[in-house]
């Protein structure tokens, strides 16, 4: 049974090889009739593995670039970036507002405290201690005890 399915596939792709051979040649001759170049290829010639993968290779790269294409088509006229948001009325109508993020207000206070405490007659890395002491303060979170249970 192995044998039978076997040469079974073989004729068949000896079939579509000698199609796609036939194919090919009328190919070269409209190329050759139409634009006058002789491609000098020889179908008859190559065997029917490369015949066969090459027809394969060339499916799969025309599925591939339609595969992109819809996908593409898909995104066309949606701006990247834009915020989406879906319980809005107007889209096209979105508000945006340039908000300070904290860090950047905390750098732009140390150096303000850095440039008064230098004008003061102190030492800068006094100034920054005094800073980095305040921080670590402020940033102290509360301590949440667990219980070991037996």
């Amino acid at each position: 049974m192995a044998g039978d399915l076997r040469g079974f596939a073989l004729e068949k792709a000896e079939l579509i090889s000698s199609r796609l051979k036939e194919l090919l040649s009328s190919g070269e001759g409209y190329v050759r009739a139409q634009f006058g170049v002789d491609l000098g290829l020889k179908p008859e010639l190559y065997p029917t593995s490369v015949v066969l993968s090459s027809a394969a290779v060339g499916l799969l790269l025309l599925l591939v670039l339609s595969w992109a294409a819809v996908c593409s088509g898909l995104f066309v006229g949606k701006k990247r970036g834009s915020p989406v948001t879906e319980g809005s009325v107007e889209p096209d109508k979105a508000h945006f507002t340039k908000t300070v993020k904290p860090e950047e207000q905390k750098k732009r206070n140390k150096k303000k405290a850095a440039e008064k405490n230098q004008s003061n007659g102190q030492p800068v890395t006094v100034a920054l201690e005094e800073v980095k002491e305040a921080e670590t303060v402020s940033k102290q979170s509360p301590k949440v005890q667990t219980e070991k249970v037996c």
